[in-house]
């Protein structure tokens, strides 16, 4: 197969790799060969696929493809669009519909789950439509994510906190995610939609701490509020952990829509298995399409880890929200280069306890910088980093109140720290490194 000869038509493009139509198929390219290591490692989580080929929730990967210019990718059936499509559409969804959406993404989850595979990063972007109007749920399995990082900012308000503290993909991620997707479809809106003027730092800490707003919706069940309740808890320990319960709770809710009657069971041992019902579909026509993707931009992709930063004198895909300007042009301005920073400032209206949040000055080691803080009481925190002529990076430093960053020897860096107990988000002014003018 060749791209570049006109057979196909783009579909879609997202964060990694970009999505083409060839006739009845769809095929993923991603910009880069598959290592030894990750082929292996997406050849396991095929086989194992393989064995429950029956659930039709879940979209198979047909083919593994290379490409002559050492691009690789995968073929499989296509599909008419996809929920993050569908929401920012601005379609309404029921709760019958909704209802409909957990019981495909938890049984495609449970078949999975069954055979040792985790999905990995469960998004309204991946819940699809088949030509059929069957909802499926695609792109599952680690290896590829492993191997081609997204920005984590890319889908913050879908990532479990682990995922983001931790960089975990786990069975217990995969379950968040299905909450944050009941919510939104529910809603119209994930859990921590991303406000105007909100930067980067302050969504990561909401995920982490701030509760979840409660789910209002027209005849929304209690039993079904509870159910993403617990979906979306903070610990993984608090959250469902059988989604064979979850769908065939899902699965009841959506039959008592109908007049029939229910027995709600709090999430009971799994029943035996049965022959699986048909798959479900939206309860109306709507118009389906491909949601609108992030487009990548030029410049290298840096790979991500949860306490530290890859090279920064490279492009970080994604993260265009300044929460201050570095100008390298201007000369240094002593009032803009403190010492040390004064008390934190708190973006919450709501009255909120003095955290005593102070940046210390920076140690310079040359391809490294050392960033210590202080505060007091229970907070999670994150790193801003800006950077000369590259874009602002937030980095999570979960509970920890010092860390070493790599930077680029040759550039001027402003840094700030992000706080937040749970309720409020706190801040220092920016500090300088080498000369940096910072402008909050």
């Amino acid at each position: 197969m060749s791209i570049e000869a006109g057979r196909v038509r783009l579909l879609a493009e997202g964060p990694v790799a970009t999505v083409y139509a060839e006739g009845a198929a769809a095929v993923k390219v991603f910009p880069a060969g598959f290592g030894r290591d990750t082929s292996t490692g997406l050849e396991r989580e095929r086989k194992a696929l393989d064995s429950v080929r029956s659930e039709r929730a879940i979209l198979q990967a047909d083919e593994v493809i290379q490409f002559a210019d050492g691009r690789a990718g995968l073929r499989m059936a296509g599909c008419r669009g996809s929920l993050a499509g569908l929401l920012a559409s601005g379609a309404r969804l029921t709760v019958r519909d909704a209802l409909a959406i957990g019981q495909t993404v938890s049984g495609a989850l449970a078949a999975a789950h069954r055979v040792g595979v985790v999905h990995g990063g469960v998004t309204p972007h991946n819940v699809l439509f088949r030509h059929t109007g069957e909802l499926v749920l695609a792109d599952f399995g680690t290896a590829l994510r492993r191997a081609f990082p997204r920005d984590p900012m890319y889908s913050v308000e879908y990532s479990a906190p682990e995922m983001l503290r931790d960089d975990a993909l786990t069975e217990a991620t995969d379950l968040y995610g299905l909450g944050a997707v009941l919510y939104a479809a529910l809603t119209g809106a994930p859990p921590f939609p991303r406000r105007t003027g909100q930067q980067p730092g302050e969504r990561i800490l909401q995920v982490l701490r701030e509760p979840v707003p409660p789910l209002q919706a027209p005849g929304l069940p209690l039993e079904l509020s509870e159910v993403v309740g617990r979906l979306l808890a903070k610990d993984p320990k608090d959250r469902p952990r059988d989604p064979a319960v979850l769908a065939d709770t899902f699965r009841k809710l959506y039959r008592a829509g109908d007049g029939r009657a229910v027995e709600f069971d709090d999430f009971a041992a799994a029943p035996s298995p049965a022959p699986a019902p048909p798959a479900p579909t939206l309860g109306r026509a709507l118009v389906l399409s491909y949601g609108p993707e992030d487009k990548p931009k030029a410049g290298k992709r840096i790979r991500w880890r949860p306490l530290a930063l890859a090279v920064l004198g490279v492009a970080v895909v994604g993260l265009s929200v300044l929460p201050f300007v570095l100008r390298p042009g201007q000369a240094p301005e002593q009032q803009n280069l403190p010492a040390a920073v004064g008390p934190a400032q708190v973006s919450s209206v709501a009255p909120a306890p003095d955290v005593k949040l102070v940046l210390n000055p920076p140690s310079d080691l040359g391809d490294k910088v050392q960033l210590n803080w202080t505060a007091t009481g229970d907070l999670d925190f994150a790193v801003v980093v800006a950077g000369e002529r590259i874009p602002t990076a937030t980095i999570v430093a979960g509970r920890q109140h010092a860390m070493t960053v790599p930077v680029d020897q040759t550039r001027k860096y402003c840094f700030q720290i992000r706080a937040t107990d749970g309720t409020h988000i706190y801040s220092t002014a920016p500090v300088a490194l080498r000369g940096a003018s910072c402008n909050p």
